[in-house]
């Protein structure tokens, strides 16, 4: 055994100081670039902000205006549906550069406590109450089966499945906000309806009994449901207020601020405006007093990185702001029935598909989507929940995750007492149906549903 020095020809990838900061600045959101933006700027001396400057578009990067016709609008089908889109009830017709605050200003657990402190009630109800305040998942959904709820509450609270969704429906259901101890995601929707109003009447007749027809046109749903076409219209704009996550803040999570990266404008003559409201930075530039300043010693060296430094940054703020507006000007032209519509218009797509599109790694665009947000006309939006899959049928198009997710259900739902139906032979009647879809993919939707399997449903268990 001996030590000896050898030669080796190879390649390696290195990131140079450049590529290394403007990897950092694209993944930064507004926040926190603007507080690095704010510590270089006190570091190096060859920089400087204009105190009257705002992030409003630069006048040489102009909005962005497209347009996509109708039947470009409806090619495919949606995918995630409601699950996968913050609440639209913070919707709001203003686009001014403005802070969004997310997540309520008091605990919502703990309002949702003294809710249940306040209402008269047996003790032992007040009890279970509080044990499904507990047992809700961050969303706000119940995804517990009662029986087995009330068996985990034994060694504590003595009740059974009837008494636990008795409190569920009586209790939980009539709490502020409305939609909190849903089982499913259309109940959420109807719990937060009111039988007095006309238009949230037509609201719960279209989710229980044409949600299959959603993405049709207004004429095309009006005609099945025999009525006119503003009362679609109307009934639409209701749908889009509704908030499918009523359990926001639930565990007492901190305040946080939002600014928007994208702001997507609907303008009058059906056109999708995209602007990048931090173009400029607040007018950060190279410090003219020092620009061409003679330096010696090892003040003309420190000067040199510093001027390098500064430039390097200012490169990548122009990158920062160039990508984020090839990825909103794709965003706008692929998913624009979901700027429309809401979560309903929702299209299948990947960071792949962006990444070719543009031009760029998928790297780039997870960077570039990942903690930032879009102003868009149904709200403020996280970009990665532009976002899904989508399944393949037979005929070569996309199936909406969530309509396959509701399939699983209705055929559990429907499946005869004692006799419960196997994944693999739900995975068959799919395939049967055009879904290609595997078993395994069939279980992993019935978990995410909350519903156990066959052998536990024939015992008895069976979830609602």
């Amino acid at each position: 055994m001996e030590t000896k020095l050898t030669h080796k020809l190879g390649q390696r990838l290195a990131l140079t100081p450049q590529l290394t900061q403007s990897l950092k600045v694209l993944a930064m959101n507004c926040m926190e670039l603007e507080n690095y933006l704010e510590e270089s700027i006190e570091s190096n001396p060859m920089l400087e902000m204009d105190p009257n400057a705002t992030t409003s578009a630069a006048p040489d990067t102009p909005e962005r205006a497209l347009e996509v016709s109708e039947q470009e609008q409806w090619k495919e089908q949606g995918d995630d549906r409601w699950e996968t889109m913050y609440s639209a009830s913070t919707r709001d017709d203003g686009f001014a550069d403005r802070e969004q605050l997310w997540a309520g200003e008091e605990d919502l657990g703990g309002s949702l406590h003294d809710q249940i402190d306040r209402q008269p009630m047996p003790e032992i109800e007040r009890e279970i109450a509080h044990a499904l305040i507990d047992s809700l998942d961050d969303d706000g959904y119940f995804r517990n089966d009662p029986a087995e709820f009330a068996e985990e509450l034994k060694g504590d609270i003595q009740t059974d499945g009837e008494s636990v969704e008795r409190v569920l429906l009586n209790v939980i259901h009539q709490l502020d906000p409305a939609g909190l101890g849903a089982r499913d995601l259309t109940e959420c929707l109807l719990l937060q309806l009111d039988d007095t109003s006309e238009i949230d009447i037509w609201v719960k007749r279209l989710l229980l009994h044409f949600a299959d027809s959603l993405l049709a046109t207004d004429a095309e749903l009006a005609e099945k449901a025999e009525c006119d076409v503003e009362i679609i219209t109307q009934a639409r704009i209701r749908m889009r207020r509704l908030d499918p996550f009523p359990g926001h803040g639930l565990r007492g999570d901190n305040n946080y601020f939002i600014r928007p990266e994208i702001i997507f404008r609907r303008s009058n003559d059906n056109k999708i405006e995209v602007d990048i409201p931090g173009t400029g930075w607040r007018g950060i530039s190279i410090n003219e007093r020092w620009k061409n300043h003679e330096w010696k010693g090892k003040d003309k060296e420190f000067m040199s990185q510093a001027m390098k430094e500064a430039k390097w940054l200012l490169h990548a703020l122009d990158q920062r702001s160039e990508t984020l507006m090839k990825v909103a000007i794709c965003l706008a032209q692929r998913q624009r029935t979901f700027l429309e519509y809401g979560v309903l218009g929702l299209k299948p797509l990947t960071l792949q598909d962006v990444a070719e599109e543009v031009g760029l790694h998928e790297s780039t665009i997870s960077r570039v989507t990942n903690g930032k947000y879009a102003d868009t006309p149904i709200g403020m939006i996280e970009l990665r929940r532009f976002f899904s899959a989508g399944l393949p049928t037979r005929g070569g198009g996309t199936i909406s995750v969530y309509r396959v997710q509701q399939r699983v259900k209705a055929l559990i739902d429907s499946e005869p007492p004692g006799r419960p139906i196997s994944d693999q032979a739900i995975a068959d009647r799919l395939q049967a149906e055009g879904i290609e879809i595997a078993r395994r993919t069939v279980a992993k939707y019935r978990e995410q549903l909350g519903l156990p399997p066959s052998s536990q449903r024939r015992r008895g268990t069976k979830t609602r």
